[in-house]
């Protein structure tokens, strides 16, 4: 079954008869299937990549469909939208997040996941273009909702940093401890998506990056959705070789220590040697006398935030 069809089958949703001069309620429009059969009232959010991000108007649930199963009416107009919103103008926040963008690292939490988020005030309104999104990934044991600012991250939104590289910064707090996979994994990508919807985030520049069980999220993230991120950054992680031809058209700057008692340092070395094989220029940094407590002298490189907000999809 479809994308479109559980969108409009999901909790029993009766579907939708167009009646003489009905008109959708506010943002609300009308969507057809493409044989015509299937409708369903739900309001725009985005599109990237063949995709569009609809809004069910019956119970607020969100759907990502290819726009192929759609009519060549809602393709049309899905284009039309995307010329508008790349022809520039005012964009901001969003009344859910405005008040999150304060200069200070807010808390707050959705999709499953509490996390922290950072943007200054002048971050809430851009006249286009928008900025560009960072997303950090903590490792096993820690987290980053307690502290005023959370390790590591906070190096994104360091005075010297922040005036060179303005940008939304995310840092997801892991439930379990045991993984960003399955429901983690989906929550982050839900969060990015509600982030480039409500705020002015330039969707061509959004960035993973995390330390350890982070950075083996940073792979595995990246590979569920090589489309989404511009770049990432995993220290002291890996990666399975067989991601390399799913991930080969992401930039990425993999760091590792080769005394690492903690995570092989193998893990990193197989991964970057089969995106080499795949044509891939990917960037490696091993450290010949580091162990696994590299992630201070990673996040500290200035070099390495020059790379990645050069990155852009």
């Amino acid at each position: 079954m479809g994308a479109f069809y559980k969108c409009i089958l999901t909790f029993g949703f009766v579907l939708l008869v167009s009646l003489p001069g009905a008109q959708a309620i506010e943002s609300f429009r009308e969507w057809k299937t493409a044989d015509g059969t299937k409708t369903l009232q739900a309001e725009y959010l985005s599109s990237r990549n063949g995709d569009v991000t609809i809004r069910r108007k019956q119970d607020g649930k969100t759907f990502t469909i290819s726009l192929d199963v759609l009519s060549a009416e809602d393709r049309e107009w899905v284009q039309t939208k995307e010329k508008e919103i790349a022809a520039g103008g005012p964009r901001e926040a969003g009344e859910k997040f405005a008040d999150l963008i304060s200069g200070e690292w807010e808390r707050t939490e959705g999709h499953g996941l509490k996390y922290r988020l950072y943007g200054d005030r002048k971050l809430r309104r851009t006249e286009g273009g928008g900025y560009p999104l960072v997303v950090y990934l903590h490792g096993r044991n820690m987290d980053v909702m307690t502290d005023d600012v959370p390790w590591l991250a906070r190096e994104f939104s360091s005075d010297s940093n922040y005036r060179e590289r303005p940008c939304f910064i995310i840092a997801p707090q892991n439930p379990d401890q045991m993984g960003w996979n399955g429901e983690k994994a989906d929550g982050v990508i839900a969060i990015v998506r509600e982030l480039i919807d409500e705020l002015p985030v330039d969707e061509k520049r959004i960035y993973l990056n995390g330390y350890s069980m982070g950075a083996f999220g940073t792979f595995r993230i990246i590979e569920m959705e090589p489309k989404l991120f511009a770049a990432g950054v995993p220290v002291a992680g890996g990666g399975s070789p067989r991601m390399a031809s799913t991930i080969k058209d992401v930039p990425f700057w993999v760091f590792h220590g080769a005394n690492d008692p903690t995570v092989n340092v193998s893990l990193s070395r197989d991964i970057v040697d089969a995106l080499k094989n795949e044509g891939v220029e990917v960037k490696y940094t091993e450290y010949p006398e580091g162990d696994h407590g590299i992630a201070g002298r990673v996040y500290a490189d200035e070099e390495m935030h020059e790379w990645l907000f050069d990155q852009s999809r």
